[in-house]
């Protein structure tokens, strides 16, 4: 069942009132919202259901192994099997076929053979997100300051459904500090949740899906016949639509949330407004941005062994995120490109100092070098990515009204972002002066034409696949 679905429209009717009215009986009201959860998920799948419920309870008796003398030294051994093994799950269900043929093809380069089985394996949705919580999670409980957690609060922690299927990544200490205040258990910022929830679903249902089926499908599906007007529209189109798919789903379950009493972490800060790769992530898909800096990067150890060895420390923290989103060697790459366009970054200042590009400039350069990078991100090879890429030299192509309309929405797209935040308050605010039937009838309204503008059935999202 998906957020954007009738089914879960219906489903929500019913479950937000119950949920609220539930309140005064606290445990009762977290018990319903994981029983909740696992029920969500058995909509997807039932043997994911059992692996969740069983990969949770592992999570769970691993963070009491290591609250065993948190705060002292005595933990880091059992901190790192902890994590070795919850990595593990992820390896064995997500990359265990990539990293096989790997291997196979590496071996018979040099005349051997591997015998590793072909195993028909298929991973749990969401299984990418729900690990590295259930790492914040154990290295939270190997913190002195951390509480222990119930076998429950676990279960409601990585089964809980506003985050599980695709983010953003909601660390423990934060879900935790949360789930122990006040709000927890009663609707916080309606008027902004209303908002954002209507926002994410314009964002995904009209516009992804309009750029998805007007310039990117066909484009990246022929990549050997387009010329350098479809070819750029294709590259131009997929940065806008994986941005409103994928932000389109993180207002949603953001908005989602704080009906719930939860605050979820930021996920996205007007990425195409970055003056550099640098400044790109810290805008981009904020909550692995930084798992990856704090969980990767700083342990590797940062910069902290010198210039050369924090650039390799980058890279490879780069390459995980791009292995991270999945097992094919385009993922990979992308990654690559922006480990080593952020590297390039730094030795260029470390070599000629920071602000040597003007800055319309530097606002230009990071937007063709993340829409190159976007190209590797979307093709199902790097040949079939090459092949569109190299559609720029095949000649220019029939200029259609089509790609007018697309420049024109880039333009206004620019223009929003630059005035985001001033919008989302105003509307807040006018959102803010109706009560009761008004403000029901206006919502409906706008949902009504959301439905009305979408696609027939109910699309997927991008970063379900990841």
């Amino acid at each position: 069942m998906s957020f954007v679905s009738i089914e879960f429209a219906l489903v929500a009717l019913f479950f937000f009132p119950l949920y609220w009215m539930l309140r005064p009986y606290r445990r009762l009201q977290m018990f319903f919202l994981m029983a909740s959860g696992y029920g969500f998920y058995a909509t997807w799948s039932l043997d994911a259901v059992a692996m969740l419920l069983g990969f949770s309870v592992y999570v769970w008796l691993a963070g009491r192994v290591i609250r065993m003398g948190a705060g002292d030294r005595a933990p880091r051994l059992r901190l790192a099997l902890g994590l070795l093994l919850t990595v593990s799950v992820l390896l064995y269900f997500k990359y265990y076929e990539f990293l096989r043929q790997a291997l196979s093809d590496m071996l018979q380069n040099f005349g051997l053979h591997a015998f590793l089985p072909v195993l028909d394996i298929l991973a749990p949705i969401g299984i990418s997100f729900f690990v590295f919580q259930a790492v914040t999670f154990l290295v939270w409980q190997a913190q002195a300051q951390s509480r222990t957690a119930s076998v429950a609060e676990v279960l409601l922690y990585l089964g809980f459904w506003p985050t599980h299927f695709a983010g953003p990544i909601f660390r423990a200490d934060d879900f935790f500090r949360q789930l122990d205040g006040a709000a927890v258990g009663a609707p916080i910022q309606v008027e902004r949740a209303i908002y954002i929830i209507l926002l994410g679903l314009a964002q995904k249902l009209v516009f992804a899906n309009w750029l998805e089926g007007t310039f990117v499908a066909d484009a990246f599906k022929y990549p050997d016949t387009q010329t350098a007007i479809s070819s750029v529209a294709a590259v131009l189109g997929y940065s806008l639509q994986i941005f409103f798919d994928f932000s389109g789903y993180t207002l949603i379950v953001t908005g989602l949330g704080l009906l719930l009493g939860f605050e979820l972490p930021l996920n996205f800060r007007q990425p195409y407004l970055a003056t550099s790769l640098r400044d790109f992530w810290r805008r981009w898909h904020i909550s692995l941005s930084t798992f990856i800096r704090d969980y990767i990067y700083i342990p590797l150890g940062g910069n902290r062994r010198g210039y050369l060895h924090a650039q390799f420390n980058l890279m490879v923290a780069m390459v995980l995120s791009g292995l991270w989103h999945g097992a094919n060697f385009t993922f990979v790459f992308w990654g690559f490109l922006h480990g080593a366009g952020v590297a390039a970054q730094n030795i260029f200042e470390k070599l000629f100092g920071k602000g040597r590009l003007p800055g319309l400039l530097a606002h230009l350069l990071t937007l063709l070098y993340v829409g190159f990078a976007w190209a590797f991100f979307r093709a199902d090879s790097r040949e079939s990515a090459w092949a569109l890429v190299s559609g720029l030299g095949r000649g220019m192509g029939t200029f259609s009204m089509q790609h007018a309309y697309l420049l024109l929405f880039a333009a206004v797209f620019y223009f929003l972002s630059r005035h985001a935040e001033i919008i989302e308050r105003a509307v807040v605010d006018l959102i803010g002066r109706y009560r009761g039937l008004p403000l029901v009838l206006a919502a409906t309204s706008a949902m009504f034409l959301i439905i009305l503008l979408g696609p027939s059935g109910v699309p997927g999202f991008i970063y379900y696949q990841f």
